[in-house]
C-alpha cells in the first residue's frame, strides 16, 4: 500500500517516463507574497493549462499553481502517453442525444489537441510527439472484436476516418499474432508523457508562480479563501481545484469518484533484433478493446510498454506488479529471448460511475474540475483552459459545449462501495479473458 498522508498519492517507485529524462530543478521554493487573485491546486494537464488561461486573462495579477509532487512524477507523468479525441462514453441529457454528447466532446478535446500542439511548436518542447503513429484499439477475443467493431461505427458517427485491420496486417504492424482484430482510427498523437507535462509546465507564463512539492491539508473561507499547507497558509479570491481524485481529501467529489491503480513497465533499450520482433513500424500503440485489458506500445526511444492492472484504492506491491507485466509481455512475444523490465511504477486515475468528470463551482469563488477516467491529457487540457473560462465569467462555444456534458453520478458509501467495486472489477476481468 502507498504511505502517505492520504491528501496525495505517495507512489513507491518513480515514473519510468520521467526516468528517462535528465535530472529537472525542482520549483518548490516559497512565494514571498502569500496573498494571490487566484490559486490553482493541482500542476497536472489540467491545472497547468487552468493557470495559464488565467494568466492569460488577467496578466496584471499574479496566480499561484501548487502541486504536491514534482511535475513528472505526479500522475500526468505516469500514464501511457496517448492523446486520443475520439468520444468518451457520451451520455444522453435535456441538451441532447448521445451523438450530440459525442459532438461536444470531440469538439472539446480537439481544441484540447491542439492547445498542447501549439505550446509544442512554439515552444519547441521535446516530447516526441507523433501523429503518424497508428493507435490502434486491438480485440484478442471474440468479445473484443465486437467492442472494437461497435467503436468503429461510434468514430464513423462522429466523422473519425477509421480503417479495420485484421489479424495478419497486425502481426506486420505490431510483430504479434496475440490480436484477432483491430481499428486505427485518425486523429490520436503518441509522446512522452513526462516530458510533455515537464515542458508545458517549464514554459508557464511569468503572470503563474509555480510551487512543487507543496501538499495541500485544507482549504477554508470563501473569497477570500484560505489554503493551508505544511509550510504555511496562502489567500486568494478565487479557488481553482484541479487535483482530480485527491479533490476528495479537501472535502469535494468523495460522492463522485473512486481511485484505480493501474501500472507500467519500460523495457531497457532494446536492440536491432527486438525492435525488429515488435513490428516494422518505428512506434506505435495498442489500447485494449475491453477497458480492463492491456495497453502496449512500441516507443520510438527504442523501448517497449506494457501496462496493464487494476487495484482499487490501493498500490500494489511492484515486486508483483513487475511479474503481472512481464507475463503479459511474454503472452504476447512468447518468441523473444528477453522480456526485461528496467522501470516498472503505478498510477492513481479517479474513475467515475458513469465516465462523466465533474466540471463547475460548487460554491461562489470554488471552482472544480475532477474525474478524469484515465484520459487526463486531452480532456484534462481543455477542461482547465475552459474553468479558467468559467471563473472569470469569460463565454465561448466551446465552454458552453462543456457545460452541457454529462457530470459524475453519485456512488454510494462504504462498505456498499468497496463491495461493488471489488465484484465490478472481478467480473470485468472474467469478462476481458486474454484482453488482459
Amino acid at each position: 500500500m502507498a504511505k502517505g498522508s492520504g491528501l496525495h498519492p505517495v507512489y513507491l517507485t518513480p515514473s519510468g517516463w520521467n526516468a528517462l529524462l535528465p535530472p529537472r530543478v525542482v520549483r518548490d521554493a516559497l512565494p514571498a507574497a502569500r496573498a494571490f487573485r487566484s490559486i490553482v491546486i493541482g500542476a497536472g494537464f489540467t491545472g497547468l493549462a487552468a493557470a495559464r488561461r488565467l494568466a492569460e486573462h488577467e496578466p496584471g495579477h499574479e496566480h499561484l499553481l501548487i502541486d504536491a509532487d514534482v511535475i513528472g512524477e505526479n500522475a500526468s507523468g505516469r500514464n501511457s502517453g496517448f492523446l486520443s479525441i475520439h468520444p468518451n462514453e457520451p451520455v444522453a441529457n435535456r441538451h441532447g442525444s448521445v451523438d450530440d454528447a459525442a459532438a461536444r466532446q470531440m469538439r472539446l478535446y480537439r481544441a484540447g489537441r491542439d492547445h498542447l500542439k501549439m505550446l509544442v511548436d512554439r515552444h519547441g518542447i521535446d516530447c516526441g510527439w507523433d501523429e503518424t503513429a497508428p493507435r490502434l484499439l486491438g480485440a484478442a477475443t471474440e468479445g473484443g472484436v465486437s467492442r472494437a467493431r461497435a467503436a468503429l461505427e461510434r468514430y464513423r458517427r462522429s466523422g473519425l476516418g477509421a480503417e479495420e485491420i485484421d489479424a495478419a496486417g497486425l502481426k506486420e504492424r505490431t510483430g504479434s499474432d496475440y490480436y484477432r482484430y483491430a481499428v486505427r482510427a485518425d486523429g490520436h498523437v503518441l509522446v512522452q508523457p513526462a516530458a510533455l507535462v515537464r515542458g508545458v509546465a517549464d514554459v508557464l507564463p511569468d503572470a503563474v508562480r509555480l510551487v512543487e512539492r507543496l501538499p495541500v491539508s485544507a482549504i477554508e473561507g470563501g473569497g477570500p479563501f484560505k489554503v493551508r499547507t505544511g509550510r504555511g497558509d496562502f489567500r486568494a479570491d478565487r479557488l481553482l481545484v484541479t487535483a482530480n481524485l485527491h479533490a476528495r481529501a479537501l472535502g469535494l467529489l468523495g460522492d463522485r469518484m473512486i481511485g484505480v491503480y493501474t501500472y507500467g513497465g519500460l523495457t531497457p533499450e532494446l536492440d536491432d533484433a527486438a525492435l525488429a520482433a515488435h513490428g516494422s513500424l518505428p512506434q506505435w500503440g495498442l489500447i485494449p478493446a475491453h477497458p480492463m485489458g492491456t495497453t502496449i506500445r512500441k516507443f520510438s526511444g527504442r523501448r517497449f510498454l506494457v501496462r496493464s492492472g487494476d487495484a482499487y484504492e490501493r498500490e500494489d506491491d511492484p515486486v508483483e506488479v513487475r511479474g503481472l507485466l512481464t507475463e503479459l509481455y511474454r503472452n504476447r512475444y512468447p518468441g523473444l529471448s528477453s522480456h526485461d523490465l528496467e522501470h516498472v511504477w503505478g498510477g492513481v486515475t479517479a474513475i467515475t460511475r458513469n465516465g462523466g468528470l465533474y466540471f463547475g463551482s460548487p460554491r461562489h469563488g470554488l471552482f472544480c474540475a475532477a474525474g478524469c477516467n484515465g484520459s487526463g491529457v486531452v480532456r484534462g487540457t481543455i477542461n482547465g483552459l475552459m474553468l479558467a473560462d468559467l471563473a472569470v465569467g469569460a463565454t465561448s462555444s466551446l465552454l458552453d459545449d462543456r457545460l452541457k456534458l454529462e457530470g459524475p453520478n453519485w456512488i454510494p458509501p462504504d462498505p456498499l462501495r468497496s463491495l461493488v467495486v471489488r465484484s465490478k472489477i472481478a467480473l470485468g476481468r472474467r469478462e476481458a479473458g486474454a484482453e488482459i
